[in-house]
Order: structure tokens, then sequence, then C-alpha cells
């Protein structure tokens, strides 16, 4: 679960940076502050639970940590490329990346919490 903790706090990492960003050296326009903002948000979030989920034990959860940051990454990823290169080239990973941060909350539904 070492892992887990470590992606986790580069998930935060990553979103605060992409948020000090946006606020002082980008200068996006609206839209893509929003999508900034999005996926920071998202990535976050992924990084709370990936932090607490790194605090419990068995596989089940290890499975829905990772894919709750995995695809954090990359949804909050796809935004932040479309934001700043305005390059339209990856955006189909967005969903990818959605749908396996939701099936990784619905696995941590299944997983044992800690004893």
């Amino acid at each position: 679960m070492r892992l887990l903790n470590v992606f986790a706090a580069l998930s935060g990492v990553t979103a605060l940076v992409m948020l000090v960003l946006a606020a002082h050296a980008l200068q996006p326009g609206p839209e893509d502050l929003e999508r900034i903002q999005l996926g920071a948000f998202l990535q976050l979030g992924a990084a709370a639970a990936g932090l607490a989920i790194a605090n419990r034990s068995g596989r089940l959860n290890l499975i829905a940590g990772a894919m709750i940051l995995a695809g954090a990454a990359l949804f909050a990823g796809t935004l932040y490329t479309l934001a700043v290169t305005h390059s339209r080239a990856i955006i189909m990973l967005a969903p990818v990346g959605g749908i396996t941060l939701i099936l990784g909350w619905i696995t941590l539904v299944f997983a044992k919490p800690s004893a």
C-alpha cells in the first residue's frame, strides 16, 4: 500500500501545481480555467481517497485505490492537456479515465474496511 500512498501524494501535488500555474503563469481563458479547476477538483478528491485507502489492507482496497487514482489522472490529465495546448489529440482518454474512476469507487463498495 506504500505505492498507493506515493501516487496519492503525487496526485495531490499535480493538482495543486496546476491550480497555481493557472492562477499565476498560464493566464488561461475562462473555459480553460474551468477545465483546469475541474481536473484539479477530481484529482484532489482522488488523492484524498487514495491516502485513506492506503491505510486499509486487502487486495480489493489496493485495486480500488489504484483505479481511482489512475482514472482521475487520465481524466484530469486530458483536461489539463486540452486547457494548456488546445490539442484534442488525447481527448478520448477522458471517458476512459472517467469510467475507470467510477469503477474504482464501485470496487471500493465491495472492499473490506480495516479492522
